[in-house]
């Protein structure tokens, strides 16, 4: 399970947002931002995130926590993307992640 959760950072950090979804996303995973159904299989997800992370020209991205407790990974990551048009998005985000067969059935993201 380490390995699997320091692979996902390692895409996270390095911007490959969209590959990570098809890698580590169940089919019928269920994600949720800020309480919210975000999506509800990894294609809605992939769908809903294709259109920023292709705005993006710059990623920025540290890891700021990790812990890991039986199948479920607990990430703090802090996040810098500067956009096409030169906006800057910048804040930290906790995603919670349930792993079930090395995917990630369920994910909780929740802005700090």
């Amino acid at each position: 399970m380490h390995n699997l959760v320091d692979d996902f950072i390692g895409m996270n950090q390095a911007g490959r947002i969209l590959e990570l979804c098809e890698k580590y996303y169940d089919e019928n995973v269920i994600m949720l931002n800020n309480g919210q159904v975000f999506a509800e299989s990894m294609r809605e997800s992939y769908d809903k995130q294709k259109g920023f992370v292709e705005s993006v020209k710059e990623f920025n991205i540290e890891l700021v926590s990790q812990k890991i407790d039986g199948n479920v990974s607990e990430l703090i990551f802090h996040y810098q993307m500067t956009g096409s048009d030169a906006t800057l998005n910048d804040f930290t985000g906790k995603h919670i992640q349930t792993w079930v067969n090395k995917k990630i059935v369920k994910e909780e993201y929740v802005s700090i």
